[in-house]
């Protein structure tokens, strides 16, 4: 199936589009056009961002729709995934069934097309996986790059007593235990899912403080730092996403009169998404408050029985890899004048060197050790 792609006007036009793919689309949360919309009001154009929002026709009818962006990075002109910046991974949006029809060589020569109109330098797809739907994905096109981290992806649709001991020892069980009880102990212990505007203004705090905090300790990068940030992610909290839910949901542990540990949830179609997290540091740190929390957030999602996947995203922690596994992800690039090509070259060499040390069991916790100490001295 030949797929036709045309822009579309704004986001209220991509709004009206979606909704002609159906009502069980393939599709991730940062590419909802409510997740869209908040991105690009807060942040898409403090960082100058042109949308770019494709919507792809095919001879049965609508097919996708792909919200791409078009950035200035220097002198370059670079067309790439709308909000990547703080996504996990991409896909696009795609109609059930229409993947696997597609002719991959012309809709990437449309793409290439439309984006040298634009006048772009470079395409640049990053963090998509190999497959959608369980076909290859159509928009992996010339130059294929690992990305450095690989997305996280286990499953929900079993009795959560069983999840847990075939995830996790009965050693590693008695100590989480251990800890929980110790939180409990403390008093005020509850697990909350913020539903009002004050448990989501509290919970929203306690979540930006500390991040900042860990940040500040450990020289780990926060892209959730400045105002538009925080409107940004207000927004989310209380935007409807799919099936009338709200497009982010903030859980947090609370106890002893504190809020703990917070997570960012959000959901697509039979997928529970972990998007961003937080700890305290103080003295309940030592008792794990942040994986008590997950192991709270999990147990209520396989109780839920719509949901059938978990994706915990991206970045390698030790306590994701107790209840999933890592799907490796592509970036997949196309230059499209010379100087394009010069930038994906240095871009190429630096993801692989990237992936090479996040790979290394020597480099990776070097500079993890690096980082936390520029943090203390700067």
């Amino acid at each position: 199936m030949t797929i036709r792609l045309e822009q579309l006007r704004d986001l209220a036009a991509a709004k009206e589009f979606v909704r002609s793919l159906g009502p069980c689309p393939i599709d991730l949360p940062y590419h909802t056009t409510a997740w869209l919309e908040a991105w690009q009001s807060n942040l898409g154009d403090l960082e100058g961002c042109k949308p770019v929002l494709l919507a792809g026709l095919g001879s049965a009818g609508p097919a996708c729709f792909l919200p791409l962006g078009l950035e200035q990075r220097g002198s370059l002109k670079v067309l790439s995934f709308l909000g990547h910046n703080r996504g996990n991974q991409a896909t696009g949006i795609w109609a059930t069934g229409s993947v696997k029809h597609v002719e991959t060589s012309a809709l990437r020569d449309q793409l290439a097309e439309i984006a040298r109109d634009l006048g772009a330098d470079l395409i640049q797809l990053a963090n998509m996986p190999s497959e959608i739907d369980g076909i290859a994905n159509p928009l992996l096109a010339d130059k294929l790059v690992p990305s450095p981290s690989p997305v996280f992806v286990g499953k929900l649709n079993i009795d959560f007593d069983v999840l847990y001991r075939e995830t996790h020892s009965k050693a590693s069980r008695k100590k989480l235990t251990k800890k929980q009880i110790t939180l409990e102990a403390s008093g005020e212990y509850q697990i909350t899912a913020a539903k009002t505007p004050e448990q989501i203004a509290r919970g929203l705090e306690a979540f930006l403080a500390q991040r900042a905090v860990r940040a500040a300790a450990t020289g780990i990068p926060n892209v959730f730092v400045g105002p538009q940030e925080k409107t940004f992610l207000q927004n989310l909290l209380s935007a409807e996403g799919n099936d009338s839910m709200p497009s982010l949901k903030l859980w947090w542990l609370e106890c002893a009169g504190s809020i703990r540990a917070t997570y960012l949830c959000s959901r697509t179609q039979d997928t529970l998404i972990g998007y961003a997290n937080s700890i305290s540091h103080d003295d309940m740190t030592p008792h794990s408050p942040g994986v008590v929390l997950l192991k709270e957030i999990i147990c209520r999602a396989c109780a839920d029985p719509t949901l059938k996947k978990l994706d915990l995203g991206l970045g390698d922690e030790r306590y994701k890899r107790s209840w999933t596994a890592p799907c490796p992800l592509v970036d997949s690039n196309r230059a499209l004048s010379l100087k394009g090509a010069l930038a994906l070259h240095v871009f190429t060499v630096k993801q692989t060197l990237k992936a090479h040390i996040r790979d290394s069991e020597k480099l990776w916790p070097l500079v993890k050790k690096m980082r936390a100490l520029r943090a203390r001295l700067g």
